[in-house]
């Protein structure tokens, strides 16, 4: 556990515990054993020290209810309560529709609140977080999905692709085929594992023989092969446009995001979606760039050598997406 999912979860059983002082149950020594206990949990955890501008309050993890959840897993769930998290599970689909991503992420959380045994649930909030460029949630989601319905073919595919997107191709083609075990005929399981064993097949097949830490390529001293970083820099369309973006307040605003996240998946998501804005404004000068660079031996970051660069969004690498959500 992080220590943001640390902070989260003390911050949870904090307002149980909140509640609890509301209880005309407890004498007044018990009160006040409770309110030194909060007390003590926020010293250690620094709960409401955050700084200005914190946006914890839109964190998924600050709408789980620890006491929800405990019930939920081990107490049977009322039908009213079902209803209750199937009809905000249906809300987080619309929004997942709508791209209001973080929205249904939230929505999501809310209904596991609710019913915390729901395999959909958690196999439509690892649509969203992959959505949001946190893949190492999804998986995680994936995981607690299997957990209550081992034979849920959907969320080993997701599963498949959270992987796929942490350039973990060994557990990604693991994904696959178990995704395959329980539909054999589903055209998009074969063809994402499909892409996920030529991938793998490309890495051991790279200088060296073997891929490095996380699936990549070990490129050594020389990995960035013959291209003139130099001559780049120096080339006016370049240096303009690099001029004419650093005024352009969206980019100041990405840019400022970049500096202050301390997430990996997000910030590489961060930095996907500057790239993509940079590329849409300026087609003809990146077109140049990566041709020049594939020329050198270079292979830009999610680029295949020759590929057109059509400026899709990114997001599938080669790989079917399977719906955002289920019904």
């Amino acid at each position: 556990m992080s220590d943001i999912e640390a902070k989260f979860f003390v911050r949870s059983f904090i307002r149980f515990l909140n509640g609890q002082l509301e209880q005309p149950n407890f004498s007044s020594d018990s009160r006040e054993s409770l309110e030194v206990a909060i007390q003590c949990l926020e010293n250690v955890y620094e709960i409401g020290q955050e700084a200005e501008g914190d946006n914890s309050q839109e964190n998924p993890l600050n709408h789980i209810d620890l006491f929800e959840v405990y019930r939920s897993t081990f107490t049977n769930v009322t039908p009213e309560r079902k209803q209750e998290a199937e009809n905000l599970k249906n809300e987080g689909n619309r929004l997942m529709k709508e791209e209001k991503y973080q929205e249904a992420l939230n929505t999501y959380s809310k209904a596991i609140s609710l019913d915390a045994t729901n395999p959909v649930f958690y196999c439509n909030r690892a649509a969203a977080y992959s959505r949001l460029g946190d893949y190492q949630a999804a998986a995680d989601d994936c995981r607690m999905s299997l957990r209550y319905d081992p034979n849920y073919s959907k969320a080993y595919g997701r599963l498949g692709l959270a992987y796929s997107k942490m350039n973990k191709h060994e557990q990604a083609l693991d994904a696959y085929q178990n995704a395959l075990r329980i539909e054999p005929d589903n055209q998009d399981y074969k063809n994402n594992m499909g892409v996920t064993q030529q991938r793998l097949e490309e890495l051991r097949s790279a200088p060296g023989g073997a891929a490095g830490a996380g699936g990549l390529p070990n490129l050594g001293a020389g990995g960035l092969g013959n291209y003139d970083f130099a001559a780049a820099l120096n080339n006016p369309a370049l240096v303009n446009m690099a001029t004419r973006m650093m005024s352009d307040p969206s980019i100041q605003n990405m840019l400022g995001q970049l500096s202050g996240m301390q997430n990996v998946d997000a910030l590489m998501e961060t930095g996907r979606q500057l790239a993509m804005q940079m590329t849409s404004q300026n087609p003809d000068v990146f077109a140049n760039v990566i041709r020049q660079m594939e020329q050198s031996g270079v292979v830009p970051p999610g680029s295949t050598p020759g590929a057109n660069q059509n400026g899709g969004d990114g997001n599938n690498d080669g790989q079917q997406q399977p719906p955002s959500a289920d019904s």
